[in-house]
């Protein structure tokens, strides 16, 4: 802000300065006219050239102090050369000179202090010279109205000073304030390269455990179900009976083990597609009821096994819906067994279906189960995560059906919700948007 200045009029000020001491002549005598321009336009050069090279030098902090001196000493020699014009080219018993004099060093203030203002210690070696010699020359008028002049040009020098700081104190802030955006803009673009190269290494590990799901799957499923299939031979005893009874029942306990890491690894593969957004999903017209109807017949024996009752309240004349059927069964299918799993015996399982007022189309189960604690319910629907009632009972799951329900959803632009509360059950429903509701001709929507 100092030099910037000094390089911004190289021709400018040398003519000015001619300009201004040609005027004062036949009544200055030409050489002391020529003496003071000239030192006037070295120091200028000078100046100049000093900017200049400050400039264009890559400055370290530990020479700051010592090109700030060159400045103040440079500033200084300007100011005294340039306020020697009261002297140098001074016209005794000349009013209309001197005052000439006095106006244009008096104006010449404003400029150098907006040019200085800065760097203030720059500033005070510019400016009270300059008023100091004007002061001293009123002073040596000897009379009482110079004398006032001159205690009007004391105190408005400390005025000066006093404002020039209170702008440079504004203008100090503002740098730091432009300096601590700069560096809030520098962080901010840093973290987003670290934001971006993390999501690309994410990208990279997302596929590689998508193809290492692909390869596993096959891997793993090949040998488990002829795990399955054999101890379901075993456990049937088609090629006759064991010697042991015992067998008998470690291949039922084989069988049941295949079957649920079966059904974890298909889980956990429909996670990794759902995630991924590789599940394809084909559309048509499927009945609600009907589905839950299927899901009911295949959970069935579970829900008696567990002395669970399962029954149904769904509302009449509901329309179609269009999605995928497969999925659709899915949701209803894991959504039960959840319900099942976790519900004590001689408790009811009910299954509803209807419209809300909205016109969506909500389904799901309502169980007696001990509940979820309101900190837990946006939980339960992360991967690998249970309630507390879940990790009480270890073995009853892996917790990922409801993850994957709501992964199902959200591919269909509908949403899971969840309402519990500890001791008195939990309602786990999904709603499928009105948009994807199929009405047959003349049919009003039912709410419920």
């Amino acid at each position: 802000m100092l030099a910037e200045p000094q390089l911004s009029i190289p021709f400018a000020f040398p003519v000015l300065m001619t300009g201004f001491a040609s005027s004062l002549y036949p009544a200055v005598a030409w050489p002391n006219i020529v003496c003071w321009v000239a030192m006037m336009a070295a120091l200028h050069v000078l100046g100049n050239a000093n900017a200049r090279r400050f400039m264009a030098a890559d400055i370290p902090l530990e020479d700051a102090e010592m090109w700030g001196r060159r400045f103040e000493w440079q500033s200084l020699g300007f100011a005294v050369a340039f306020a020697s014009s009261l002297y140098i080219l001074w016209v005794p018993g000349s009013i209309l000179y001197e005052s000439f004099l006095v106006s244009a060093m008096t104006a010449a203030l404003a400029p150098m202090t907006l040019v200085t203002i800065g760097y203030l210690p720059v500033l005070r070696r510019t400016v009270l010279p300059i008023l100091a010699a004007l002061v001293i020359r009123f002073l040596a008028y000897g009379d009482a109205f110079h004398f006032a002049v001159a205690a009007v040009l004391i105190l408005f020098s400390g005025l000066l000073v006093r404002m020039a700081a209170q702008i440079n104190a504004a203008m100090h802030h503002a740098i730091n304030l432009q300096s601590d955006k700069n560096a809030l803009i520098e962080q901010l673009f840093r973290a987003k390269r670290e934001s971006d190269a993390a999501r690309a290494r994410a990208e990279e590990a997302n596929q590689a455990k998508s193809h290492f799901l692909a390869n596993m799957s096959h891997e793993l499923r090949t040998p488990l179900n002829a795990i399955i299939g054999f101890s379901e031979v075993m456990a049937s005893e088609i090629f006759g009976s064991h010697a042991k009874p015992i067998y008998k029942e470690y291949s039922g306990d084989i069988n049941r083990s295949g079957q649920h890491l079966l059904g974890l690894i298909n889980d956990i593969l429909d996670l990794s597609r759902i995630e991924a957004g590789r599940f394809q999903i084909v559309e048509e017209e499927v009945n609600i009821t009907h589905l839950a109807e299927e899901a009911g017949r295949l959970l069935e024996i579970r829900a008696q096994a567990q002395g669970v009752s399962v029954r149904t309240e769904f509302a009449h004349g509901l329309p179609t819906l269009h999605a995928d059927a497969r999925v659709t069964r899915q949701i209803w299918i894991n959504l039960l067994t959840n319900a099942i799993k976790f519900s004590p015996a001689g408790t009811t399982v009910t299954m509803i279906a209807g419209l809300d007022a909205s016109g969506d189309l909500r389904f799901g189960v309502h169980d007696q189960g001990p509940g979820i604690a309101e900190a837990e319910l946006h939980r339960v629907t992360e991967a690998f995560t249970q309630g507390a009632a879940g990790i009480a009972q270890p073995g009853k799951g892996s917790g990922l059906g409801l993850s994957i329900v709501k992964g199902l959803m959200s591919l269909h632009g509908g949403r899971l919700e969840i309402r519990s509360e500890l001791g008195k059950g939990t309602q786990a429903e999904a709603i499928f948007p009105a948009r994807r509701l199929n009405y047959p001709t003349g049919q009003a929507t039912l709410a419920i």
